[in-house]
């Protein structure tokens, strides 16, 4: 029993230890609510071993002592553990995004998929490879809505939260401690400007988007009385990450951090997919896939590299076997989209 006591107040300790920098990140009244909760739960314990055991009367104060602190232990450990948590599973079940080579046997696609929010690393690695894909002769595919005066009031309403997406993604990257794509496919932009032609954006634009949206409101009864207004962020950005975004300024340092695991928790589920299929899935996704995938079919070059959202895949790959049933899957490759800052990799 004595060595038992001792592994477990050892255990204890080791773990309030752990607790308490993040405890305090978080803000040092959390540690003061700690202590006086202990000391109530404490003198709580210590009355009812007076009440049960005749042993115990005498050695009130010591029970109420020893029960506080093993209150405080645990309840440091308690509040901690969560961060612990979803920082630990974050990297030990990590978000993966597939690279997939598609072919069907006279052109060659490589569907590179694709976050808007990542970290330097990842994009590191897609960067390296676009060079390396130019090189080989192919053609680079971009994702990104393009702007059109007649219809960027309404995507910014309906799909960009009321403000500038490209803002947001930037605000989304420094809550989560992560980068911005654009901020990495700049490195680009000196082949871009000797090689044009190498370099297309094979998206849409907003009033596109805006009249397939107007098309399925007064054709599709499904999408007219399924649509939601509160599900219009696009690519699923949860509505506790937007709060985290308007709460921003007002974090502490450390408290930016501990928001930083939980928001790469949140992003790394969302990136695994599996959510439940939303109405305006038919402008975000469908529509765009088709108009990628008419592009695709009729580009006359053979080699062709697209970064897009790996949502897109599934049905770019349907798309393109229902044109051709000779379209198939000669490879998939994976890469990992949502690491910790190096800086922070050896505090967890």
């Amino acid at each position: 029993m004595v060595r038992l006591s001792a592994i477990l107040w050892f255990l204890l300790l080791v773990g309030c230890l752990l607790s308490l920098p993040v405890i305090f990140d978080v803000t040092w009244l959390l540690v003061v609510a700690a202590i006086l909760l202990a000391i109530a739960t404490g003198a709580c314990v210590a009355v009812a071993w007076r009440l049960v055991s005749s042993s115990h009367r005498d050695r009130f104060l010591r029970d109420w002592f020893k029960a506080g602190i093993v209150s405080f232990l645990l309840l440091c450990i308690v509040i901690a553990a969560p961060i612990y948590f979803v920082a630990i599973k974050t990297e030990t079940d990590p978000a993966l995004l597939p690279r997939a080579i598609l072919t069907d046997g006279d052109k060659t696609v490589v569907f590179q998929g694709m976050m808007h929010v990542g970290s330097e690393r990842f994009y590191k690695q897609i960067v390296y490879d676009a060079e390396a894909a130019l090189a080989d002769g192919y053609v680079l595919y971009y994702e990104g809505v393009q702007p059109n005066p007649e219809g960027d009031a309404w995507f910014s309403e309906n799909l960009a939260g009321g403000g500038d997406l490209a803002t947001n993604y930037k605000m989304l990257g420094d809550l989560c401690g992560l980068q911005f794509q654009l901020d990495y496919f700049g490195l680009l932009d000196e082949d871009r400007k000797v090689r044009p032609e190498s370099h297309v954006t094979a998206d849409v634009d907003t009033l596109q988007m805006k009249e397939e949206f107007d098309r399925l409101m007064v054709n599709d009864p499904e999408f007219a009385a399924g649509y939601r207004p509160e599900e219009q962020e696009e690519d699923g950005a949860d509505a506790g990450i937007a709060a985290g975004i308007a709460a921003l300024d007002g974090m502490t340092a450390g408290q930016k951090k501990l928001s930083g695991y939980v928001c790469r928790f949140m992003m790394s589920n969302a990136a695994k997919g599996g959510g439940e299929a939303r109405q305006i899935d038919k402008v975000v996704l469908d529509f765009r896939n088709r108009e990628l995938v008419q592009r695709i079919l009729a580009d006359p070059h053979d080699k062709i590299y697209i970064t897009y959202g790996s949502n897109h895949l599934k049905g770019v790959l349907a798309l393109l076997q229902d044109a051709d049933a000779a379209w198939r899957v000669e490879s998939v490759s994976w890469i990992r989209p949502l690491e910790a800052p190096e800086h922070l990799e050896a505090e967890l």
